[in-house]
């Protein structure tokens, strides 16, 4: 059974993920229900859940159904680190141009290649 303390953690890391990938700000979504920025910023970091009115406020902000906020229970508590190292990711090459993001694409391809490519040596 998850911790309500674990439970306001991936909503609130499901929120930022879902504000992101609409290209959203806190400030932003904010503005867009209302709320202050500390709020968002709140929310985000898990120091507590949105309220049922808040969270559908956000889900309307962000354009999905108010059950796809709370989509919480098929991240893995294992991946709340994965999915900060994603945002810190995604916060790096958001404002790059097409040229950068397809470079950083084939790079990574490469060395996740040339990664197996060292397990499968190591295996033999």
């Amino acid at each position: 059974m998850i911790k309500e303390n674990e439970f306001n953690s991936l909503l609130g890391q499901r929120i930022k993920t879902l504000r992101k990938a609409k290209k959203l700000s806190q400030e932003a979504l904010a503005e867009a229900i209302d709320k202050s920025v500390d709020t968002i910023s709140n929310i985000e970091r898990g120091k507590f859940a949105p309220r049922l009115d808040t969270a559908l406020e956000i889900a309307n902000a962000l354009n999905i159904e108010l059950f796809e906020l709370f989509q919480v229970r098929d991240m893995p508590l294992e991946d709340k680190e994965k999915m900060k190292l994603l945002d810190e990711i995604f916060d790096l090459l958001k404002d790059q141009s097409d040229e950068i993001l397809q470079f950083t694409l084939s790079q990574t391809k490469e060395l996740v290649s040339l990664r197996e490519q060292f397990i499968d040596k190591l295996r033999k």
